[in-house]
């Protein structure tokens, strides 16, 4: 509390304790009326200081407790993560709410906080009106007498233990359990908005934010802390595992601003849209405004979700991260038809904000929506923006890939709903033709290099569909949708974010064009077999850098903290420096060659960008020292000037004060981040001037400021601010200054990029049993001692198989044998192969002739759609159907046990008819899994074009009859006729009642099946003796009656 001037003292008075002054300050702020119910806090101005003495403290404190014996206790305010309450936490609360950051090092137990009576220092949080009620209060001297009673104090620290329990809890428990033990209703807790609630300004400001923003959870900068209001608290309590409390009429939970980061991302990743609201004025600037005595105004300054936080470059990589976060958007257009006959136009644009990266298509689809699962699958978005109306087809496919964890590590796909006025026709052609001005514009500069931007149907690429994707398990496998155990996890030996992100696409868009496959794969074998240095230099550089491509975003946008800057620039100088040395390059690949040489071009201009920076400030965030070149940031300059100034008189000032204290040696002294105090003892506080004002003291000491101290700090801060914000816009500069050279250094970091990939290539080409594949125009496959590349990195036995498959020769293989034999391993395999051959790694083989394929098309597997409300059959006809669509000459079909889904006469039926037209009419190499022998008679009409194969086997009959079988997993020429069903029911562990039942059943039916097989035999062989007298049915009936008539002789 300001003095307003000086009492004399000749004697010394006895102190108080700390915590009971402490306490004291507050209830001389609170005049509370007779009845206990409303009080409001006003500033004691008529005072002239705070008593001293134990006396004057007596006499307070009886005054109180006549005219009100409950006070509703604020201390609970101060209680959170786990801290004890504090009456000192509590008083720093308000001390320091005015934005000013927390003192570093806490007053000592015999330290005493004055608390200002300025209003202004306090008023977001103390400046209205407060409900008092006797049932929430504490007896005021319980709390007066603190030291002198310890265990009222335990039992209020029990008390708060009991209320917010431990942190760990759910918040939802926590919230449960307030109500009873209180005696207060949830309407007392948290009254609605609409009833007669007198509001907090802060509380108010909240509510103004959150009706424009209800779907987003906010974050408030108060003072030096963030804090959640309402069911944000509840939620992010739950969340981050912090407690939340009731603070006037909302729940609030709060955390430490140097967390910000790390607790957006935890809600961001937990799937909810985070915004950030911050103080748009600071503490010395608004003293010197003329809105002194209003509230901070704070506005919504960040709004984040999974698509739009951008990580710090310098955090850790983690592969098991999902790399691939970009916002979607899907727009349809309706063309007419209904039914399997609808037709559709879909758009789809997805925008990876942190690279920049950017994807856009525009198709048609069907009732399936084939074509949008696939772009959904390969681009794998963590957000989706639709519009309020979709087609229920397009809902249930975007619902269905939804629904599944992104990644497999619990993350799920966000969608959120857009309004039908952001995709207006007048909207889009306004930005399209903005855009092509742009590109204009940049031409005619003379930019140049990848715009970012692709097409998922263009066709420079293998294509792979969305169930070829889910079925060779690509990106992640399909047991628990993890990477391990997929495609991506064998060829993945990337050592930064950025050549990972690469590497994915390499993998979901394999090359079509034999030149640039043979160059990739040449460089591949450079680095295996070279012996240049600049290999092995590349090796150990590429395990130092951070995200180089997320960094550069971030410059663009100017969202790029020092240290971040700092170390981007200093990695790219690394890379740019490390070749130079080299006279010559010797290397054979062009592409190893062509990237070694544009590295060395960006060093200029990196050094330029380095030579202005202080390496220690940027180090340090340290913002004010962070250029070294004073003339070049003259106002920069000036105001450091200024502050010196200030600073010079403030010392002057000082030899002043040793002439009135008449002390020579005389040095000012900082306590708890308060600067320039001047420290007098007890005894000579009658030399000290009355228009000082005391700021803080113990029992020995008494510390004050001066008015030329508190006006000369006031100038400071002020100094200070311009300072601040005169950095915050020199930085800001020299980011776009390096945003200037964006192409330049994007297309080094897209390089860098591509080396990792290749590297990464390398080491699986490294392998035992990897061979380069021969690439050859023609359409065929041709592999000895091939293995599946998953199977055999997560089991180190694996039976290598050969393929021999070509357009001009054996095209179709008809694949039979026993459950479990290994049938879709090898089709997979196949498959498998030829898609590493054409993202240019080496293959799992002794030797590998491969052609070019344009497609790879699957149909594996048999589940129903009940989101479309398709059977298992109708979704095998579907996805057949969609591959005779689209399937060339140059694709590689793969169809597993097609027609299972129905009886087996129509699924014999539709299998034949099918394959009958891949061979026949589509002509491309196929691979036909069935469980149906009839179909191998196809090999008799298409003599060197079908090849008729099963998976090995030895069969052995047990002394009970039962036979087991031996699975060799070998391809073999030849058909099984058998698919030994009751051997998998064996394996099963199925009761052996329920197994015995099946094998009799299962030998009832071979015996009829062979019965109708003989009889059409004879009957065959009758007709043609006949000379075709008889028909065949005639002939069969003969058959019957003589078998029959045999069958009773015996």
């Amino acid at each position: 509390m300001k003095s307003t001037g000086r009492q004399q003292q000749s004697k010394k008075h006895n102190a108080i304790s700390p915590k009971q002054q402490t306490l004291l300050n507050f209830v001389r702020k609170v005049s509370a009326d007779k009845n206990g119910k409303r009080t409001r806090v006003e500033a004691d101005k008529t005072s002239s200081r705070v008593p001293t003495n134990e006396d004057t403290y007596s006499e307070t404190k009886k005054k109180i407790r006549i005219e009100n014996k409950g006070v509703r206790s604020h201390l609970k305010s101060s209680y959170f993560e786990g801290d004890k309450p504090q009456v000192s936490d509590w008083a720093e609360k308000y001390c320091f709410s005015n934005g000013e950051k927390e003192p570093k090092n806490k007053q000592s137990d015999n330290d005493i906080v004055v608390i200002s009576s300025d209003c202004s220092d306090i008023q977001d949080d103390i400046n209205i009106e407060h409900e008092i009620k006797p049932s929430d209060a504490m007896n005021i001297e319980a709390s007066v007498n603190m030291d002198e009673n310890k265990n009222k104090r335990q039992m209020l620290h029990e008390r708060f233990v009991k209320k917010l329990g431990n942190h760990a809890q759910s918040a939802m428990e926590i919230d449960e359990r307030v109500p009873q033990e209180t005696g207060r209703t949830p309407s007392d807790r948290a009254p609605s908005k609409s009833s007669s609630i007198t509001y907090t300004p802060l509380e108010k400001q909240y509510l103004a934010i959150k009706r424009d923003h209800p779907d987003t959870l906010l974050i408030v900068e108060v003072g030096y802390k963030f804090k959640f209001f309402d069911k944000d608290a509840i939620v992010a309590s739950k969340i981050l595992s912090i407690a939340h409390f009731m603070d006037h009429n909302f729940y609030v939970a709060s955390i430490p601003v140097h967390r910000l980061n790390v607790h957006v991302r935890r809600l961001v990743y937990a799937g909810y849209k985070v915004g950030v609201v911050r103080q748009m004025e600071t503490a010395a600037l608004k003293a010197a405004g003329d809105n002194r005595n209003t509230p901070f105004v704070r506005k919504l300054a960040n709004l984040y979700t999974r698509g739009t936080f951008i990580e710090d470059i310098l955090f850790t990589f983690d592969r098991d991260i999902i790399l691939s976060d970009h916002v979607m958007a899907v727009v349809e257009e309706h063309c007419g038809g209904s039914g399997l006959d609808e037709l559709v136009k879909i758009s789809v644009l997805a925008v990876q904000i942190a690279t920049g990266d950017i994807i856009y298509d525009y198709f048609d689809d069907g009732h399936m929506r084939n074509e949008l699962e696939t772009r959904l699958l390969h681009i794998r978005p963590c957000e989706i923006l639709l519009p309020k109306i979709i087609s229920k087809q397009t809902e249930k496919v975007i619902s269905h890939i939804t629904s599944r964890s992104a990644g497999g590590i619990g993350e799920k796909i966000r969608i959120e709903r857009m309004d039908d006025i952001h995709l207006s026709y007048a909207q889009a052609f306004s930005f399209v033709s903005e855009f092509y001005s742009n590109a204009k514009n940049d031409i005619n500069k003379g930019v140049a290099g990848e715009s970012g931007e692709s097409v998922v149907k263009a066709r420079n690429q293998l294509l792979l569909n969305g169930n070829t994707i889910s079925n060779l398990e690509i990106y992640n496998n399909q047991t628990d949708l993890r990477e391990k155990g997929s495609l991506l996890w064998v060829l993945d030996h990337t050592r930064t974010p950025f050549g990972k992100r690469l590497l994915r696409k390499w993998i979901g868009r394999p090359l079509i064009d034999i030149g640039q496959l043979n160059e990739r794969i040449g460089a591949v074998e450079e680095i295996l077999h070279g012996t240049s240095p600049v290999l092995s230099t590349t090796q150990e550089l590429l395990g130092k850098l951070p995200d180089l491509e997320k960094g550069l975003c971030k410059i663009h946008y100017a969202k790029c903290t020092p240290s971040e800057l700092f170390r981007i620039l200093s990695s790219l100088q690394r890379v740019s420096s490390a070749y130079l040395p080299f006279s010559s390059l010797d290397l054979n690949s062009p592409l190893l060659t062509s990237i070694f040489t544009f590295l060395p071009k960006i060093k200029p201009c990196i050094d330029s960008f380095l030579s202005v920076i202080n390496v220690g400030a940027a180090e340090r965030q340290d913002k004010f020292n962070l250029f070294k070149n004073a003339e070049k940031y003259r106002e920069i300059q000036q105001h450091k000037e200024n502050i010196s100034a200030v600073e010079k008189d403030l010392n002057t000032h000082m030899m002043e004060i040793r002439q009135l204290l008449q002390k020579p040696k005389f040095e000012y002294k900082a306590v708890a981040g308060i600067e320039y105090l001047i420290e007098v003892k007890k005894a000579e506080e009658n030399i000290v001037p009355k228009t000082w004002v005391k700021v803080c003291g113990t029992k020995a000491v008494s510390r004050f400021h001066s008015p030329t101290i508190m006006q000369k700090i006031k100038e400071r801060d002020q100094h200070r601010e311009r300072l601040s914000s005169a950095c915050d816009q020199a930085y800001k500069n020299f980011l776009q200054e390096i945003s200037d050279h964006y192409e330049l250094l994007r297309d080094a970091i897209q390089k860098i990029a591509v080396l990792d990939c290749l590297f990464s290539l390398a080491i699986v080409s490294r392998q035992p049993g990897y061979v380069k594949p021969e690439f050859i125009d023609e359409a065929e496959i041709e592999v000895v001692n091939g293995r599946h590349p998953m199977i055999e990195q997560l089991n180190n036995t694996f039976v290598a198989n050969d393929v021999k498959l070509s357009t001009n020769g054996l095209r179709t293989m008809i694949l039979t044998g026993p459950n479990m034999g290994g049938k879709s391993s090898y089709i997979r395999q196949v498959a498998l192969i030829a898609i590493m051959g054409q993202i240019g790694s080496y293959v799992p083989a002794s030797s590998a002739r491969l052609g070019i394929l344009d497609a790879v098309y699957t149909r594996m597997g048999a589940s129903d759609n009940m989101l479309a409300g398709e059977s298992t059959f109708m979704v095998e006809l579907n996805e057949a159907s969609q591959i005779m669509k689209h399937a060339t000459r140059r694709s590689l079909v793969i169809l597993d046990e097609l027609g299972r889904g129905t009886s087996t006469h129509d699924g014999v039926a539709i299998a034949y008819a099918v394959l009958r037209h891949f061979i026949e009419k589509i002509k491309c190499m196929t691979l036909f899994v069935t469980h149906y022998p009839s179909l191998a008679k196809l090999v008799h009409e298409f003599q060197g074009i079908v090849g008729n194969y099963h998976m090995g086997f030895l069969e052995a009959e047990g002394e009970d009859g039962s036979h087991t079988i031996t699975f060799l997993y070998k391809l073999t020429e030849g058909v099984a006729m058998k698919s030994y069903g009751i051997n998998v029911a064996r394996l099963a562990k199925l009761p052996q009642l329920i197994i015995e039942r099946a094998s009799e059943k299962s030998h009832e039916l071979d015996q009829k099946i062979r019965y109708r097989q003989q009889t059409s035999q004879i009957a065959d062989i009758l007709k043609l003796l006949f000379r075709n007298e008889l028909t065949k049915e005639s002939a069969t009936e003969i058959v019957k009656k003589v078998r029959n008539y045999l069958k009773f002789r015996e």
